[in-house]
């Protein structure tokens, strides 16, 4: 009988917290070098570099971004929530638009035509 892996429990390490502003915060900001508004999850803290920065995921594109606490915007307007909104109809087409075409190839592989 095969043995079961113990899960290893992941403990961040590190700073957790710099003024008022926490690991898993989510914050409006500024990202770095672009200076282009941003919005996410804090992932890390690092207090390392002459300014202090963070590490967040971007839900205007889904990556993982950088940002100095100098951006953090404490209160975000209309426009920008606005912004987010139309990303994410974006990000919605974009998905619809790859689903039907991989549902296409499938049906072409299959030897199914369908037409409008």
């Amino acid at each position: 009988m095969a043995k079961k892996k113990k899960k290893e429990v992941v403990v961040q390490r590190g700073v957790l917290e710099h003024e008022g502003v926490k690991v898993g915060d989510e914050v409006w900001c500024r990202r770095f070098p672009t200076n282009e508004i941003a919005m996410g999850v804090i992932k890390t803290i690092s207090l390392e570099d002459s300014e202090p920065c963070f590490t967040f995921s971007d839900r205007f594109d889904g990556s993982f971004r950088l940002a100095l606490f100098s951006s953090i915007i404490p209160m975000p307007t209309k426009a920008m929530w606005a912004k987010l909104d139309s990303a994410h109809v974006r990000q919605n087409r974009s998905a619809d638009r790859a689903q039907e075409k991989l549902a296409k190839k499938l049906a072409a592989k299959a030897g199914v035509v369908r037409r409008k």
